[in-house]
């Protein structure tokens, strides 16, 4: 790569950081460790040795932009479901389950201080793009189900389906997708370095715990920046997946599109899954709750043209919602397709007195009329757990 010289920029060691591009010494090459003349910074060792040889160096100020799909110069794509919910689950089902192995076995390793195998991610991610692409309602359902005790691998999983969701809606290209849905996955890696006093408290953080809490996206920047086999873009996501629209996230407080467009849909997707999840100091929000959430914070928070297309991909009626009708019987809002998620497919499962009955599936999108002569609507949605209606009872039958 040609460098011009106004490009090079005098650094103090003190204000170097990984992923910078070091091109002169403040001494000759020779009297270093390093064998090469001129290289990126990829790891806390060499910046340590950087900052306890030299006193300044010189670098590339032109930061390297991370590739971003968003630009109006790049092709399309139309999706729509391959398969159906029902054919779509086998496929489906292994790649959540073989993803969501791999990547509690990458903290497992983190935490013991080994590294991990970016390949088997990427195959993971593979897998899990073409599952999405064939039909993503049945990803989505699977990550309907959560483990408290699970909630960190889980969690990356679920915001590498929702990212890719949203990346299909946005019209990118496999390949986008599967660095979309690599970027997901790893966006929370760096927590395998916070304490798991911390992460695991019951009790509200105090300001310090917060800071080592925060420092996860740091982490996971420079855990990322030192694999070869990993895109820099998965390293930026994991350090401003916290970053927020009006320049009140963490840790650079960047703002509007100085946040990577990869960066913005993650931050939507682990929002979103952080709301609707039960965390060991809070209960989950319903589905229609964290879309109202998202909504409240668009333009401020989270990019607002990401917000829209999010919802309107899940509905305003999202799968695994318990809902009463327009009857008073109260039922399980099932995967549908995007083009009738106003009008979900429902599993009705209490009659009008909130009373077990015998269970019966209606499509609202084909108009169904009560005894009355009415059209059957959905009147609101439900917390789980309503009337007994509890969504881990009714899942695996359904995906049977």
């Amino acid at each position: 790569m040609s460098v011009r010289p106004s490009q090079i920029q005098r650094l103090n060691v003190a204000d170097l950081k990984i992923g910078m591009s070091v091109v002169e010494l403040d001494r000759p090459w020779l009297e270093s460790p390093f064998t090469v003349h001129g290289f990126k910074i990829k790891t806390p060792r060499e910046l340590k040795q950087l900052q306890t040889l030299c006193r300044y160096v010189y670098v590339i100020n032109k930061k390297p932009k991370p590739v971003d799909p968003s630009g109006e110069q790049f092709v399309r794509h139309k999706y729509r479901n391959t398969l159906t919910f029902e054919h779509a689950l086998p496929q489906a089902k292994s790649a959540h389950r073989q993803a969501k192995s791999i990547i509690k076995g990458f903290f497992n390793n983190m935490r013991a201080g080994r590294s991990f195998d970016a390949t088997v991610a990427k195959k993971a991610v593979q897998q899990c793009v073409a599952a999405v692409i064939a039909n993503q309602e049945a990803m989505i359902w699977l990550g309907l189900l959560k483990d408290v005790d699970e909630y960190t691998a889980e969690h990356s999983l679920n915001v590498a389906v929702y990212a890719i969701t949203l990346g299909r809606a946005e019209g990118l290209s496999p390949a986008d997708l599967e660095t979309l849905g690599l970027c997901g996955l790893l966006h929370d890696i760096g927590k395998a370095k916070v304490p798991l006093g911390i992460l695991n408290k019951e009790a509200a953080l105090t300001d310090a715990e917060f800071i080592l809490l925060k420092k996860h996206t740091s982490h996971g920047y420079e855990m990322l920046m030192s694999k070869h086999d990993v895109p820099e873009i998965a390293a930026e996501v994991a350090h401003s997946h916290h970053e927020r629209i009006n320049g009140r996230g963490y840790p650079q407080q960047l703002s509007g599109d100085k946040i990577s467009y990869f960066s913005r849909i993650v931050a939507i997707a682990d929002a979103y899954d952080a709301i609707t999840s039960t965390r060991i100091y809070s209960p989950a929000k319903t589905a229609l709750e964290g879309l109202r959430i998202l909504l409240g914070a668009q333009g401020s928070h989270f990019d607002s043209k990401l917000v829209n297309k999010f919802i309107n991909t899940l509905g305003i009626y999202p799968a695994g919602s318990v809902a009463e009708l327009s009857t008073g019987e109260a039922a399980l809002v099932l995967p549908t397709p995007q083009a009738n998620n106003n009008k979900p497919r429902i599993l009705i499962v209490r009659d009008r007195n909130k009373q077990p009955c015998a269970k019966r599936q209606l499509d609202l999108s084909q108009h169904p009329k009560d005894e009355n002569g009415d059209i059957i609507s959905i009147r609101h949605l439900l917390s789980n757990g309503s009337f007994g209606i509890d969504l881990a009872h009714y899942h695996d039958k359904i995906t049977e």
